[in-house]
């Protein structure tokens, strides 16, 4: 019953049309608050959580519960990916170009270069029957996708993934909806 709750309510996040509550957020700190909450679970009891957050990292204009909801699926993917053994990578660079970069990497196997390019299409899987949806990389996608960002990856096999997401910074001219002077 759960794993079908689980199952509808990302569907329903899939379908949803919902606008995001968005105001200036740090995401070093929602990045820290996500791993806090999922250090203790038992898949990261083996998993060396590498932490490279730019200080200096700006604002971003972003619904935060949303964007948790990307970082956790990320790193819990990632986790699994390396089956509870490995290192995790987080980091956070400010762009010149405006924007921010968060890179969440894993000493897995990395993607299979034939499924690379399927990895954010909905109900697409890897993992085996009852263990997941194939949808949370698209709704991860969608998520980053509707705040004006890039979510790519890049796999190397028998060297890890890497996941960036690229968001863009917004003054507070453009976030009240008024150009800039």
């Amino acid at each position: 019953a759960q794993r079908c709750r689980d199952t509808v309510k990302e569907l329903l996040e899939f379908a949803r049309q919902s606008s995001a509550d968005t105001k200036p957020e740090d995401l070093n700190r929602a990045l820290s608050r996500t791993l806090f909450l999922l250090e203790k679970h038992a898949i990261f009891q083996n998993i060396k959580i590498a932490k490279d957050l730019d200080p200096e990292l700006p604002m971003v204009s972003c619904d935060l519960q949303q964007m948790s909801h990307v970082f956790m699926n990320l790193i819990l993917n990632a986790a699994e990916a390396m089956e509870g053994s490995g290192t995790l990578t987080i980091s956070t660079r400010g762009a010149l170009s405006g924007s921010v970069q968060i890179s969440i990497s894993d000493t897995g196997p990395g993607i299979p270069k034939e499924v690379l390019s399927n990895i954010f299409d909905p109900f697409f899987t890897t993992k085996e029957a009852g263990k997941g949806t194939g949808l949370g990389l698209s709704v991860a996608y969608r998520i980053v996708q509707n705040h004006g960002g890039i979510l790519t990856a890049w796999t190397n096999p028998d060297q890890g993934a890497r996941f960036w997401i690229q968001l863009p910074v917004k003054t507070a001219g453009e976030e009240s909806g008024h150009e800039p002077e």
